[in-house]
């Protein structure tokens, strides 16, 4: 069986008839994230025997892992909210945060992000805001969060090679405490994360 890291994409080999039934967990050697593989019914006889490689995202996906509850006000760990309207970066951040030791709840696009966040606001620590998504802008998650009365924890906003200097200025003026390039290397982007939540903790 072929697996390959849902962050890095380094790819590893194991035997099948070492592997338990439900899964397993794996560090990868080479970016060091920690996660979960959990295989989907029937994987034996699949392609796990054909040599065909599971990515790990797409074994998770397949055995249907039931979503995160959302916490109520009073939850004694806060989540991180991340709002990407693209399924593999929301993957591959939702697996570097967690594999840290961070909750996160994941949003496809702007408006599904801000009822998220209208429906337990005390529940995030961060929200991680991109730019350019369907229904809602990152434009319009930040100018509603801003006339809300609501408490509004630090906003880290993702950019892309699209996003203008003038884009990043006006949501600077709009309240982003932070800007994270999604070109960067994962443990890059999280260290940036950090910072801002510990900047935020010094307050």
């Amino acid at each position: 069986m072929r697996l390959s890291c849902v962050l890095c994409s380094k790819e590893y080999i194991f035997d099948p008839a070492k592997i338990p039934d439900q899964g397993f967990r794996i560090s990868c050697g080479t970016c060091g994230t920690k996660y979960t593989v959990l295989l989907p019914a029937g994987w034996r006889s699949h392609g796990s025997q054909t040599g065909e490689t599971i990515h790990t995202q797409e074994a998770a996906r397949a055995a249907k892992v039931p979503e995160t509850p959302l916490p109520g006000p009073a939850a004694d760990e806060q989540y991180i909210l991340l709002a990407d309207d693209t399924e593999f970066f929301r993957t591959m951040m939702s697996d570097l945060l967690v594999s840290n030791g961070y909750r996160v709840k994941a949003a496809a696009d702007g408006q599904e992000a801000l009822d998220i966040f209208k429906a337990a606001p005390d529940a995030f620590l961060l929200i991680l805001l991109d730019l350019q998504m369907p229904r809602l802008s990152g434009f319009g998650v930040l100018e509603q969060l801003k006339e809300a009365d609501l408490p509004v924890p630090p906003i880290i906003v993702m950019t892309g090679v699209h996003d203008s200097h003038e884009d990043i200025q006006i949501v600077r003026e709009m309240g982003a405490s932070g800007f994270l390039d999604k070109s960067l290397d994962p443990s890059v982007a999280f260290e940036r994360i950090r910072m801002v939540l510990d900047q935020e903790k010094q307050k």
